[in-house]
């Protein structure tokens, strides 16, 4: 039962918008962690499917749940913002409520971050393809706060967004923007970095992260690599000419490609990435 389980001072943040299909995994992964938090913000962002009376089960189960009913679809950043404002604990986990979170990782990542001078600390994720048991693939996320900075200068990324805890003062400093959704987690963190808040990561994968035809994970547009190159221009002051945005948009999508495809066309996708840019592909496979 859960009540002879340690609850520690961690508000689990999600916002949600039609993963009904997905819940009971996400809850159940919950259900089964090693420690529980004080509560699990949930915020549906009006959803259309019946993800809110799955919700009303879990709360059987799950007395910590606490539902944010929004009346309108205002957009994930904004849901989450909404879900910022509930926050009452000293710490908050993210995660998406289409992924699993592992049994240990709320133990682990409160037991770092409670005794270590970080303010936000993630770890690595395992991707797995929906419908599927086997785990496809492994981040390689770096682990030190000045490796973690110097992936955010350089316009790409150092923690998985889904995979974090905040120290909750994090989130009352910086808030999310919807203007730069699909980057909203490349523009907050690179303002938390540029503000000085401590970063790390965890080098165990203590997340699954579901790769569906929904998810975000599973497609990278233009746009969104444009955007974040527009974001670090205005945070960093680093200007990246068309090319090389373009050439980004390539690498990033064909090596997405590569890790969530099956077959030896997998490897052609492999090829085309490491041709623009080697040195990145070289780096996952050998650091």
């Amino acid at each position: 039962m859960q009540l002879d389980k340690r609850t520690v001072p961690v508000d689990i943040l999600t916002a949600n918008f039609n993963n009904n299909n997905y819940l009971d995994d996400f809850f159940n992964s919950i259900y089964q962690s090693s420690v529980l938090p004080h509560r699990i913000i949930f915020v549906d962002d009006k959803s259309t499917d019946n993800s809110l009376a799955t919700v009303g089960r879990w709360l059987l189960k799950l007395p910590q749940i606490f539902v944010v009913e929004l009346s309108e679809n205002v957009g994930f950043a904004n849901a989450l913002n909404e879900g910022c404002k509930h926050i009452a604990s000293e710490y908050v986990v993210r995660i998406d409520p289409d992924d699993i979170m592992g049994v240990d990782r709320l133990e682990k990542q409160y037991d770092f971050i409670s005794n270590h001078d970080v303010d936000v600390l993630g770890s690595n994720v395992s991707y797995f393809l929906d419908g599927e048991a086997q785990d496809i693939t492994n981040s390689k996320f770096p682990l030190t706060h000045s490796e973690i900075s110097s992936r955010y200068q350089e316009g790409s990324h150092g923690v998985c967004h889904g995979a974090v805890i905040f120290r909750s003062m994090c989130l009352k400093v910086e808030q999310y923007r919807q203007e730069y959704v699909p980057a909203e987690e490349y523009d907050i963190f690179s303002r938390l970095l540029k503000r000085g808040f401590k970063f790390s990561n965890l080098e165990g994968a203590f997340t699954r992260v579901r790769i569906h035809s929904g998810s975000v994970s599973n497609d990278m547009p233009y746009s969104t690599i444009e955007k974040t190159f527009k974001l670090r221009y205005l945070i960093w002051g680093c200007k990246t000419n068309r090319f090389i945005v373009l050439k980004e948009y390539i690498v990033r999508n064909y090596y997405r490609k590569y890790l969530f495809c099956t077959g030896v066309k997998r490897y052609l996708f492999l090829a085309i990435a490491s041709i623009f840019k080697p040195m990145a592909v070289i780096r996952r496979f050998f650091k």
